[in-house]
Parts: structure tokens; sequence; C-alpha cells
């Protein structure tokens, strides 16, 4: 099918973000048609929008050559985007510095990608969350993007957006000028039950809050010294004060605005923190892999632990370096990678991934090492479990042929390590180089 990209413009100056649909397997031919114009209420952000139509009889979107109409310029036609099912990936663009960004909605059983949706970058890495939803009307991806008009030297606008449905109009939050999105992994979530987006901000320091709803900040908390992690438990966000040697809960409440309730020292003396971590949903339990290599699984399923938490293990090896992790919904398995080097993978010369260790969550018992051959493939660009916990995906360069490879994804039993799939990617429009998560809102 074909790709429909529209630049939308506020005012004559600052632009807002591509709607770009890649309708691969979600076209609707009884979707809604032109939509109605609504009145912009007082202080409300507001941006001219085209007439479009559903796609119907005569509009072929790619499979066959559409006649050119008299009609200067020709309408505009787009599908509806799926949101991710249950059993389904995201697969993000790889490469820094981008002005846009491919999110994929994938199957890594068989790599076939069913959808694409752009946004904007992060200020540093992409913040980039996604959802399992059933109708094409559910959020699909939020995005907190920065879009910059002039580059470095001209005005930005820092926006927290909503992409679903036929996505010429995501439902969009645009932030204060001073504010500044952490973008490390695990610093920004999303409330279970969809309200709000809840950040570390860089500017702040603290956690800035996001009602997506009314498409504005409802509040915001400086705490120095914490984060700038948010592992969300409801409306409840907790996370970690490395000098202190504290654990700290901040509470949102029902207008979206964020205190802090409880702080308990519980981190031990020798207690380093990390600069990503993951969160286990189901089990509410997180997973921390401190700096010299100490494995901390904190339960959060009755709120902060009133004694020392001890690190379940070390996460060090000789030979390599621990690099990304992650811990599954159910809070049972851990995964690790791990470079072909012992400088720090975020170097530049950090070395290539090239094994991830599987553990229990529990005791950090080593269940399977899953190097290269183990898993057919020649390199390793990311790993992310599935919705249920169940399966390990790896993604990576797979074998080489004619001096070639191909993206593949291989998945991974996570409760034996055996190896149950491997596919390579087909449907995307450019490389992917990081799988995630979807979220199930509740």
């Amino acid at each position: 099918m074909t790709d429909v990209s529209r630049r939308l413009v506020r005012g004559a100056a600052a632009a807002v973000p591509v709607a770009l649909v890649l309708a691969l397997a979600a076209c609707s031919s009884d979707a809604a048609g032109e939509p109605e114009a609504s009145a912009a209420t007082a202080g409300e952000v507001t941006y001219p929008s085209v007439p479009f139509t559903a796609p119907g009889q005569g509009i072929s979107l790619g499979h066959d050559d559409q006649a050119i109409g008299s009609t200067i310029p020709e309408p505009l036609h787009v599908g509806e985007v799926q949101p991710a099912k249950a059993n389904e990936l995201l697969a993000v663009a790889g490469g820094f510095g981008k002005l846009e960004l491919g999110v994929n909605v994938i199957d890594p059983a068989t790599g076939v990608a069913t959808g694409r949706i752009v946004v904007g970058p992060g200020i540093w890495d992409p913040v980039i969350h996604g959802f399992v939803g059933e109708k094409t009307s559910d959020p699909a991806v939020l995005a907190a993007e920065v879009w910059r008009p002039r580059g470095s030297r001209g005005a930005a606008d820092f926006t927290v957006s909503t992409y679903s449905g036929n996505l010429l109009e995501p439902a969009e939050a645009l932030l204060p000028d001073y504010a500044r999105v952490h973008s490390r992994p695990g610093s920004s979530a999303v409330t279970s039950d969809g309200k709000y987006f809840v950040t570390w901000d860089d500017g702040l320091y603290g956690v800035r809050v996001v009602d997506l709803a009314a498409k504005k900040e409802s509040g915001a908390l400086q705490i120095i010294g914490c984060g700038p992690f948010t592992w969300l438990d409801g409306h409840e966000l907790y996370s970690v004060c490395e000098e202190s040697r504290e654990l700290i809960r901040i509470s949102i409440d029902d207008a979206g605005v964020p205190s802090e309730t409880e702080r308990t020292k519980v981190l031990p003396d020798d207690f380093v923190s990390a600069r990503e971590v993951t969160w286990a949903a189901d089990a509410k339990k997180a997973l921390l892999v401190g700096g010299n290599g100490d494995v901390y699984v904190f339960d959060f399923a009755n709120g902060l632990p009133s004694s020392t938490v001890a690190p379940i293990g070390n996460a060090g090896q000789e030979g390599g370096r621990f690099a990304g992790n992650a811990i599954d919904n159910t809070g049972t398995r851990i995964a690790v990678e791990y470079t072909d080097t012992e400088i720090h993978p975020h170097s530049a010369r950090g070395g290539d991934v090239v094994k991830i260790e599987l553990h229990d969550a529990v005791t950090f018992a080593p269940v399977k090492t899953l190097d290269l051959a183990a898993l057919g493939l020649t390199g390793i660009d990311s790993m992310a479990y599935s919705v249920d916990g169940r399966t390990l995906y790896v993604l990576g360069d797979g074998p080489e042929v004619d001096g070639e490879t191909e993206k593949t994804i291989v998945g991974i039993d996570a409760a034996n390590g055996d190896k149950v799939s491997s596919a390579p990617v087909t449907g995307t429009v450019d490389d992917i180089g990081t799988l995630l998560t979807p979220q199930v809102l509740r």
C-alpha cells in the first residue's frame, strides 16, 4: 500500500509532526469520511488540517497504479493504523540525530511489519511508548518529541503526542518551553489507566506530569538527588535516591498533581545506580543493574520495602561488559546483554553485543547462555520480552549471504532458553534497531 505524508503547520514559522501512515494491514474501506472541524477553546493549541477521505473504490493504495485525476491537488486518502496486538511488538528505526523516527508494529514470530507510525525524536534517546489496542481509535503510540524548525539555532516545540486512527491529527500536548524530558529508557512512563504521562525532567530537576486527555501539564515536583526512574504502579511512582540510599514514593492525585508521600532508607551503603532500568508491570517489580554489576529486583507490590534490599547477584563477567537488560512482565526472567570488550558499553569504543545471559529473576541463577551461534545471528541489536513474558525476542543481523545480511528476529522460550522461532524482518521501510514491548492499558 502507500505512504501518506503531510506537513501540518502551526502559524507561519513552527512545524509540527508529520503524520505518516504505512497502512500495510490496517486499511479500512468503511472508515469515517471527512472530519468535522472543532472550535478551539481558550488557550488550547490548534493547528490547521486538510480534508481527507478513507480508502474506497478506485483507491488502490499501492497494489496497482492509480489513474491521475483532474482534481489538483489530488485528494488525500488515508487508512487507519491498528495498534499492536498482545502478540506483537514495536520496532523502532535505528540512528541518532534523525528528524523523524519510524515506529513499526511487528509480529515477532513471523517478522512481518503490519503498520508504521512516524514520530518525532527525543532530546537524546527516543521517548516512545506503545500500547496494545483493539480498535483503530485506541492509542497506538505515545512519543515525547522535540521539533526544531531551525535546528539547534531556532525555537523548538516540545510535545507529547498520542498517535491513533488515521494519524493525521495526533492528540498533541504542547509542553512549556522550559520542559526537558529525560530520555533514557525507564525515565518516563504512562499510568496504567492511560490518563497521565509521567517523566523525570532535566530542567526541573524532578517529576513532570502531563494530562493526556486535557493535553497539558497537570503538575510538577522538584526533587533534587532522586530519579530519574519512573516505576509506575497505578498512580504511584517509585524511584531511587542514590546519594541518600533511599527509595522514594511519589503519588499522583486525581488532578494529576504529584507529591512526595514516603521515603525509606533501604539501599545498602555500596549501592550504585544505573542509567537505564526496566519494569515488570504484572509483578510490580523493578530491575536495576547498577554500574558495579549488582542486580537489584525491587518488589513494590505492597508499596516501599521496609527492610534493607540486597542485590540478588552480580552481572559482572571476565572478558566482557554487561550492557542492556530486561525483566519480563511477570517478574520471572532477567536477560542481560554482554559486549566483546571490557570497556563500558556507553563508550564509543564499547564494542559489540555478542551474547545474552538468561537468569532467574529471584535467585539470579543462570538459565541459558545465548551467544551468536545459539541465536543463529551475526550481530545483536536489541531484545524485548513478549507482553505475556513467555518469549524473549532478539533482533539482529542474520547469517551472511554473498557479503550481505538481513535483519532477523529470533524467539527464545523464556522458561528454558530454547529457540522457538527465527524470521527475517519484512515490510519495513527502513532498518529497525530497537524492539519495544507495548503496554496493556487497564
